[in-house]
């Protein structure tokens, strides 16, 4: 674990040394130091003994796994979905909305097929014509069976009601009562 807090350091401060040397505005490089000469600490940008403290303290998150554990934290604000997907991401590349049904249907199917496509104008509008004359026919010999059939059944009660009114003067008649 030390070892990989040495090598962060390392690498963070490579990182701080070639941005501070990329913002310098001398463009001459300086003399990179040999191996065998000390680094000026007081040149670097960063505090080392700063570091070395954190370093040296026991680490304060314990993982159980072998395998190295980096963190970061970034300090800025929260992207806007302007800021991810550009000014213009509300007109996109397609129009407003997927095709429909319809407009897919017309696209695969063959016009040979579609609708009347066995007629021309002329004939489709016969053909539809005939089509409502027919079924207007059927429904009003529809009507008149439903009205046949309930004035036979009206007949039917009214022949049931004088029967019975015959059969009951009929008895009246038998019985030597006078007719009402």
């Amino acid at each position: 674990m030390r070892y990989l807090r040495v090598g962060l350091v390392v690498a963070l401060l490579s990182t701080q040394a070639t941005s501070a040397l990329a913002q310098q505005e001398d463009p001459a490089p300086p003399a990179a130091p040999a191996a065998d000469q000390p680094i000026d600490a007081d040149a670097l940008p960063v505090n080392l003994r700063k570091i070395q403290r954190a370093v040296s303290r026991p680490a304060a998150i314990k993982t159980d796994s072998a395998r190295p554990v980096f963190r970061v934290q970034v300090f800025s604000r929260n992207p806007t979905i302007d800021d991810i997907l550009g000014p213009n991401w509300r007109k996109g590349p397609t129009p407003l909305g997927a095709m429909t049904h319809q407009e897919f249907l017309d696209i695969v199917t063959p016009t040979d097929v579609k609708g009347y496509a066995a007629f021309d104008n002329r004939q489709g509008l016969i053909v539809a014509a005939t089509s409502f004359a027919l079924k207007w026919a059927v429904q009003k010999a529809l009507d008149k069976l439903d009205q046949a059939k309930t004035d036979r059944q009206k007949e039917a009660a009214r022949k049931e009601v004088d029967d019975a009114l015959a059969a009951l003067r009929k008895a009246r008649r038998d019985a030597g009562l006078p007719d009402k």
